[in-house]
């Protein structure tokens, strides 16, 4: 299952980068994820436990950075989990890609899931609302982004 998510941030891509790049900031702004044993920044090659809330019920993997371009790009691979009625097969790759045009970032979320354990017949439709349908609540990384001076 692959799910994409945009949004425009309005500030320049180095103000949006330093609440990627930093565990502790990206923590806040990810809801989904209740606590990340990484701190300063994300390493390449660096392994840490995450602990998610997944589908209602909790869960730890081990996360590891497996891409940073400095200012542009992370990807974060998790995998080995561990919780109740989760797949200890599935795999999440999670790239977050910045674009700066006129001050302005475009961030795009990539997830892609492996073993995630959704029927066949439901992953088209979560595939389809990520992609075109409009989000319930203002994305937190642009909140959080926008209201920093």
């Amino acid at each position: 299952m692959r799910m994409v998510f945009r949004t425009q941030i309005d500030r320049p891509a180095s103000a949006v980068w330093r609440n990627v790049i930093k565990p502790e900031s990206f923590q806040k702004w990810n809801d989904k994820i209740e606590s990340m044993e990484a701190w300063d920044e994300f390493h390449l090659g660096e392994s840490f436990m995450t602990r998610y809330k997944w589908r209602g019920k909790q869960t730890q993997c081990m996360s590891v950075a497996t891409n940073i371009s400095d200012g542009r790009a992370l990807e974060l691979r998790h995998s080995d989990f561990v919780g109740n009625g989760v797949d200890p097969r599935m795999e999440a790759l999670e790239r977050i890609v910045l674009e700066e045009r006129g001050g302005r970032t475009m961030v795009t979320r990539v997830l892609s899931i492996k073993h995630h354990g959704v029927p066949l017949i439901l992953a088209p439709i979560l595939w389809f609302v990520s992609r075109f349908g409009k989000p319930k609540d203002p994305d937190p990384l642009k909140l959080m982004c926008e209201s920093e001076p």
